[in-house]
């Protein structure tokens, strides 16, 4: 990191995703013995309490189900349920097929004891079971333990390419699908699956996808202002987490300066996109606030400047008011 750099960004370092699991496989061991009290940690209680009533929520007991890729034209190619498989699910991916089984109901005596051996807790290791190549994976909890192919001695690994039975080529592959419950926080369904080619590492659903792109106009509208109050010399102004399309909404998408339409389809930088209006300038110490933003074209927000409110527009050649949260 540059030493010119922000603090929040120096204090911060970069580390490969082994390193990164690896610490958190730690932690969670540190967290089971007790050494760790979640609970203990003002700022972690809060969230630590919703995540386990979350945790609590996702996994109520369910009857074991299969899990089918959808139609071509629906608006998530798979069918998921939970944080994860239970014994007796199927999970079907583009003609692939595996089911999941606890390792005692299969008589799998040696990964019952390799997790015993190796590990502090006693969670039960599940077996995920590959139809087409023969193979089969152990793992409890995102750690995997064993993954072994028909008619081969040699332990593979996740990631690894090997021969099925079928003699085709396959992968065994986390799958990891983000989505949102009923009270809008996010978790993740994980399955352990065997394909014949890579997938993307982390599949968003609609709901997912929407959530996150709210959050990245927000946080845009709200980093513009702040650097503009920042040229006014306020640091760290306070700032509303206002989604720019709720104002264009509320605003139907009617430019308040020349109260004609705005094209929500366009895009900037083109000069009839929409973008936000500070009603009192942010030069005048206007607030970013959804009761002091309103919805204009950008050649508009030019034209007004520095004006208060809407009034009429004003050319101006620096065209600060242009800028007062332009949204990209």
């Amino acid at each position: 990191m540059p030493g010119k750099g922000h603090w929040e960004h120096r204090d911060r370092h970069v580390c490969s995703s082994r390193c990164n699991d690896t610490l958190k496989r730690r932690t969670k061991t540190r967290i089971r013995r007790g050494e760790i009290d979640l609970l203990a940690i003002p700022e972690l209680a809060d969230r630590s309490a919703a995540m386990s009533e979350q945790r609590a929520q996702l996994s109520q007991e369910r009857m074991p189900q299969v899990f089918r890729t959808r139609e071509a034209d629906a608006d998530f190619p798979y069918e998921f349920r939970g944080l994860g498989p239970i014994p007796g699910d199927i999970v079907e991916r583009n003609g692939s097929v595996t089911a999941y089984a606890t390792a005692a109901a299969l008589a799998a005596d040696h990964i019952v004891a390799l997790v015993r051996n190796h590990s502090d807790g006693d969670e039960e290791p599940m077996i995920a079971l590959h139809e087409q190549s023969g193979s089969y994976l152990a793992y409890t909890s995102g750690v995997v333990w064993w993954v072994g192919a028909a008619e081969q001695l040699e332990r593979l690994h996740l990631g690894q390419r090997f021969q099925g039975i079928d003699g085709r080529s396959w992968i065994w592959q986390n799958e990891a699908i983000r989505d949102l419950d009923s009270a809008g926080r996010e978790y993740t369904w994980e399955a352990y699956i065997c394909l014949t080619e890579t997938t993307t590492p982390i599949l968003w659903t609609p709901a997912y996808a929407a959530r996150s792109a709210k959050q990245l106009r927000i946080r845009r509208a709200r980093n513009s202002y702040q650097a503009r109050m920042r040229e006014r010399g306020v640091l760290n102004a306070a700032a509303d987490g206002v989604d720019p399309y709720e104002i264009y909404e509320r605003d139907q998408w009617i430019c308040q300066l020349c109260h004609q339409a705005i094209d929500s389809v366009v895009e900037w930088p083109d000069l009839r996109s929409a973008t936000l209006d500070h009603i009192k300038p942010v030069t005048l110490g206007g607030a970013h606030t959804a009761e002091n933003l309103q919805a204009a074209h950008w050649v508009c927000n030019v034209r007004k400047g520095d004006a208060w409110g809407p009034g009429v527009q004003q050319d101006s050649a620096a065209g600060s008011g242009a800028h007062n949260t332009l949204f990209r």
